[in-house]
């Protein structure tokens, strides 16, 4: 029975308050989904989807990484105009290590939409 891991954000919450309306643009331009490959495993998968939470739940992005053993990428996803999302983050292998790094217009981190590993909701899905 093959075991995936599934890490996600959670809801996450991009505007910004202007004038006692919500709107876009967020607080952040840009994600940075990050994954590391720490184990001895070659040619790891690693699943990135971006969901737009404004009204329905709505796919956005899907992009996969393959991570030699020891190895770490990123995806950057643009979230600009988006008031909602929630990033989610699969893999087969347990020692994969992730993280989610929400960036505003000019590059700097915004702290809000920081995710480390522990922080992201996991579920374990049995096949």
């Amino acid at each position: 029975m093959a075991v995936n891991y599934k890490y996600s954000t959670g809801p996450v919450e991009n505007s910004v308050n202007v004038d006692t309306t919500f709107t876009p643009p967020g607080a952040s331009s840009f994600v940075f989904v990050k994954a590391l490959n720490n184990s001895t495993c070659n040619n790891v998968r690693v699943r990135v989807k971006l969901f737009e939470l404004n009204g329905a739940k709505r796919l956005l992005t899907d992009r996969l990484l393959t991570l030699s053993r020891f190895q770490s990428d990123f995806v950057i996803l643009e979230v600009a105009s988006l008031a909602q999302y929630e990033v989610q983050i699969l893999t087969g292998n347990r020692k994969v290590l992730v993280s989610v790094w929400g960036k505003n217009a000019d590059g700097q981190l915004v702290a809000a939409q920081r995710f480390t590993q522990r922080e992201l909701t996991k579920v374990t899905i049995k096949r």
